[in-house]
């Protein structure tokens, strides 16, 4: 596991914070419920370092906490972080599929370096299409890479960047259907009521700061974190948005020391869905000139007026329960052409979620973020 790790150190980091400030930003302007896939996000602006200007590099290397690797450096990562990624579904019970597409409305069509690079490090799909049959080919791609769990809607375009994930993982330690019972959540702008509260007691990777809890539970190959703001004399909204912000800032929370304690956890079954357009929020982290300019994506593209990036879409969906946790994604960029605190664990530990809380999913091989979200209220 180490050697792996190794082989792409300097991707692992970065992209774990540039998905933890992506989500930040998310959070901070959606109200509810939350869930996404970060690492689409990380693969596809990776895979448009190879089609972008000079300047549109720049700012994507930025954002994307990519800075100071070359592109060939990045490309040879991803296509390592997407191998060992393969494996995921081969060495145990838990499914994990990533899966890339590049699409041209005819008579369009991507230059020839652009699709070599998408073939040979992120093995994409290239497809070309009547613009008109465009948007239902999209919608069958996105409902097979996820097990019919997304179906992306995507406008006429001239040219389509896909991304699909879907992961399905059976906790190493199922809860017993038995021990969830009714219990209180408590949303954030309306009453409590019962939710089915999932419950086990073992031994836990578990983590305290001075006004949260994080615990982990694992799946075969992956893991799932909680973070959950301590209990005050308030269940806010702006409590988790501070804890949110102060522990996942530069992937802080990644670093700290986590130990094996004896405790109770109490998690709430849930279902969520999430239609986000990522434009505004891509916008806001720094990205500009992809949105802007032509000139920005002409070297991805045969036409000479160039592209640009006018569709940044992603529909997530995720359910856990007793069993484990099935998740899936689809990313869309539709491009048009021109014309803390110390740690003080407490034994044993009691994490009960019953108030709005963070989660993430992590590959154990990888430390890649498969997906993040937040839940307000679970039914």
């Amino acid at each position: 596991m180490n050697s792996q790790r190794n082989e792409i150190s300097g991707l692992r980091e970065r992209n774990a914070e540039f998905a933890f400030s992506l989500y930040s930003a998310v959070a901070g302007e959606q109200k509810g419920n939350l869930v996404m896939a970060p690492l689409p996000f990380s693969i596809a602006l990776s895979l448009l370092l190879n089609g972008a200007d000079a300047q549109t590099q720049q700012e994507i290397l930025e954002v994307t906490k990519l800075a100071g690797m070359s592109l060939d450096d990045i490309n040879q990562q991803n296509l390592r972080l997407q191998k060992i990624l393969e494996q995921i579904s081969v060495s145990g019970p838990d499914t994990f599929i990533l899966a890339n597409s590049l699409w041209a409305s005819l008579p369009l069509a991507f230059a020839p370096a652009f699709l070599e690079a998408g073939r040979l490090y992120y093995s994409a799909e290239i497809t070309s299409v009547e613009p008109q049959e465009l948007p239902a080919r999209v919608s069958e791609w996105s409902r097979e890479k996820t097990r019919g769990l997304v179906d992306m809607k995507l406008q006429e375009t001239d040219f389509a960047l896909l991304s699909a994930t879907y992961f399905k993982g059976r906790w190493e330690c199922p809860f017993k259907e038995e021990n969830t019972k009714l219990e209180k959540f408590h949303p954030v702008h309306s009453a409590a009521r019962p939710v089915p509260m999932m419950s086990q007691q073992g031994e836990y990777l578990y983590f305290e700061g001075g006004n949260f809890q994080l615990v982990v539970l694992p799946y075969s190959t992956a893991s799932m974190y909680f973070l959950l703001p301590k209990k005050g004399g308030l269940f806010s909204k702006h409590s988790l948005d501070e804890i949110e912000q102060q522990a996942l800032r530069d992937a802080w929370i990644i670093t700290q020391p986590m130990a094996h304690l004896p405790g109770l956890v109490k998690i709430p079954k849930f279902k969520l869905r999430y239609h986000g357009d990522f434009l505004p929020v891509l916008q806001k982290l720094g990205l500009q000139r992809m949105f802007d300019t032509f000139d920005s994506l002409r070297p991805a593209v045969t036409h000479p007026d160039g592209a640009r990036v006018e569709q940044v879409l992603q529909n997530s969906t995720i359910t856990v329960d007793e069993k484990g946790a099935e998740a899936a994604s689809v990313l869309a960029m539709g491009m048009r052409a021109g014309s803390a605190p110390g740690w003080t664990p407490p034994k044993p530990f009691e994490f009960i979620a019953d108030r709005p809380f963070c989660f993430w999913i992590t590959d154990d091989q990888t430390g890649s973020i498969l997906f993040i979200g937040r839940v307000e209220d679970p039914q």
